[in-house]
Protein backbone atom coordinates (compact mmCIF):
# COMPACT_ATOMS: atom_id res chain seq x y z
CA UNK A 1 0.00 0.00 0.00
CA UNK A 2 1.25 3.45 -0.93
CA UNK A 3 -0.07 5.01 2.29
CA UNK A 4 1.81 2.58 4.52
CA UNK A 5 5.01 3.23 2.57
CA UNK A 6 4.61 6.97 3.16
CA UNK A 7 3.93 6.40 6.85
CA UNK A 8 6.98 4.15 7.19
CA UNK A 9 9.14 6.84 5.55
CA UNK A 10 7.70 9.51 7.88
CA UNK A 11 8.46 7.37 10.95
CA UNK A 12 12.02 6.69 9.80
CA UNK A 13 12.53 10.41 9.23
CA UNK A 14 11.49 11.15 12.84
CA UNK A 15 14.59 9.28 14.04
CA UNK A 16 16.91 11.55 12.05
CA UNK A 17 15.60 14.83 13.51
CA UNK A 18 17.20 16.97 16.19
CA UNK A 19 15.35 17.87 19.38
CA UNK A 20 14.49 21.33 18.00
CA UNK A 21 13.13 19.79 14.79
CA UNK A 22 11.10 17.30 16.82
CA UNK A 23 9.62 20.09 18.94
CA UNK A 24 8.60 21.94 15.77
CA UNK A 25 7.05 18.82 14.24
CA UNK A 26 5.16 18.15 17.46
CA UNK A 27 3.81 21.73 17.40
CA UNK A 28 2.71 21.28 13.77
CA UNK A 29 0.97 17.97 14.47
CA UNK A 30 -0.68 18.85 17.78
CA UNK A 31 -1.18 22.61 17.66
CA UNK A 32 0.61 23.30 20.96
CA UNK A 33 4.12 23.07 22.42
CA UNK A 34 5.22 19.72 23.81
CA UNK A 35 6.56 21.05 27.12
CA UNK A 36 9.42 19.38 28.97
CA UNK A 37 10.18 15.95 27.59
CA UNK A 38 13.04 13.81 26.37
CA UNK A 39 13.86 12.73 22.81
CA UNK A 40 12.46 9.22 23.33
CA UNK A 41 9.10 10.47 24.63
CA UNK A 42 8.81 13.14 21.98
CA UNK A 43 9.50 10.70 19.14
CA UNK A 44 6.96 8.30 20.59
CA UNK A 45 4.26 11.00 20.71
CA UNK A 46 5.02 12.18 17.18
CA UNK A 47 4.95 8.64 15.76
CA UNK A 48 1.66 7.92 17.53
CA UNK A 49 0.14 11.08 16.03
CA UNK A 50 1.39 10.18 12.54
CA UNK A 51 -0.23 6.75 12.86
CA UNK A 52 -3.40 8.40 14.09
CA UNK A 53 -3.44 10.63 11.00
CA UNK A 54 -2.85 7.74 8.58
CA UNK A 55 -5.04 5.10 10.22
CA UNK A 56 -7.56 7.27 12.06
CA UNK A 57 -7.92 8.01 15.75
CA UNK A 58 -10.54 7.22 18.32
CA UNK A 59 -13.99 8.33 17.23
CA UNK A 60 -15.46 11.19 19.32
CA UNK A 61 -18.34 9.01 20.54
CA UNK A 62 -15.90 6.33 21.69
CA UNK A 63 -13.76 8.95 23.42
CA UNK A 64 -16.84 10.23 25.27
CA UNK A 65 -17.55 6.69 26.48
CA UNK A 66 -13.94 6.26 27.66
CA UNK A 67 -13.99 9.65 29.39
CA UNK A 68 -17.21 8.67 31.16
CA UNK A 69 -15.64 5.44 32.39
CA UNK A 70 -12.54 7.30 33.58
CA UNK A 71 -14.65 9.91 35.38
CA UNK A 72 -16.27 7.15 37.45
CA UNK A 73 -12.97 5.40 38.25
CA UNK A 74 -11.04 7.06 41.11
CA UNK A 75 -7.80 5.50 39.88
CA UNK A 76 -8.23 6.71 36.30
CA UNK A 77 -8.75 10.43 36.80
CA UNK A 78 -7.37 13.30 38.77
CA UNK A 79 -10.54 14.39 40.50
CA UNK A 80 -9.70 13.08 43.95
CA UNK A 81 -6.09 14.29 43.75
CA UNK A 82 -6.99 17.70 42.35
CA UNK A 83 -9.83 18.19 44.82
CA UNK A 84 -7.51 17.59 47.77
CA UNK A 85 -5.14 20.23 46.45
CA UNK A 86 -7.60 22.80 45.18
CA UNK A 87 -10.88 22.52 47.05
CA UNK A 88 -9.80 23.07 50.62
CA UNK A 89 -11.50 26.39 50.05
CA UNK A 90 -14.70 26.07 48.06
CA UNK A 91 -14.80 28.50 45.21
CA UNK A 92 -11.09 28.19 44.43
CA UNK A 93 -10.49 29.46 40.91
CA UNK A 94 -7.95 28.08 38.48
CA UNK A 95 -6.82 30.08 35.47
CA UNK A 96 -5.09 29.12 32.26
CA UNK A 97 -4.25 31.09 29.15
CA UNK A 98 -4.60 28.90 26.06
CA UNK A 99 -3.89 30.23 22.59
CA UNK A 100 -4.27 33.82 23.74
CA UNK A 101 -7.54 33.35 25.62
CA UNK A 102 -7.89 33.14 29.41
CA UNK A 103 -10.00 30.32 30.87
CA UNK A 104 -11.33 30.07 34.41
CA UNK A 105 -12.44 26.98 36.33
CA UNK A 106 -14.00 27.08 39.78
CA UNK A 107 -14.04 24.27 42.33
CA UNK A 108 -17.61 23.64 43.42
CA UNK A 109 -18.81 22.68 46.87
CA UNK A 110 -19.19 19.05 45.76
CA UNK A 111 -15.55 18.84 44.59
CA UNK A 112 -16.47 19.01 40.93
CA UNK A 113 -15.22 21.64 38.51
CA UNK A 114 -17.37 24.37 37.00
CA UNK A 115 -16.36 25.73 33.62
CA UNK A 116 -18.39 27.87 31.25
CA UNK A 117 -21.62 27.10 33.12
CA UNK A 118 -21.15 23.32 33.00
CA UNK A 119 -19.99 20.91 35.72
CA UNK A 120 -17.16 18.44 35.09
CA UNK A 121 -15.94 15.56 37.23
CA UNK A 122 -12.27 16.17 36.48
CA UNK A 123 -9.83 18.87 35.44
CA UNK A 124 -8.85 16.61 32.55
CA UNK A 125 -12.38 16.80 31.19
CA UNK A 126 -12.25 20.61 31.37
CA UNK A 127 -8.83 20.69 29.66
CA UNK A 128 -10.18 18.44 26.90
CA UNK A 129 -13.17 20.74 26.42
CA UNK A 130 -10.85 23.75 26.06
CA UNK A 131 -8.21 22.19 23.81
CA UNK A 132 -10.12 19.49 21.96
CA UNK A 133 -7.33 17.03 22.83
CA UNK A 134 -6.59 14.77 25.75
CA UNK A 135 -4.65 16.50 28.52
CA UNK A 136 -3.66 15.77 32.08
CA UNK A 137 -5.83 18.38 33.80
CA UNK A 138 -3.42 18.88 36.67
CA UNK A 139 -0.64 19.64 34.21
CA UNK A 140 -2.83 21.85 32.03
CA UNK A 141 -3.93 24.05 34.96
CA UNK A 142 -0.60 23.90 36.81
CA UNK A 143 -2.02 22.27 39.93
CA UNK A 144 0.89 21.08 42.05
CA UNK A 145 1.37 19.68 45.47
Amino acid sequence: MQSESILKHQIEFVYSKSMDELREQFRELHGFDCGDTNVFGLRKRIIYRLQEIYYGGIEPNDMDILDGIADRDPLANLRSMAVRRTSKVRGTKLFRIWKGKQYEVMVGKDGKFIFDGETYNSLSAVARKITGTKWNGKTFFGVTG
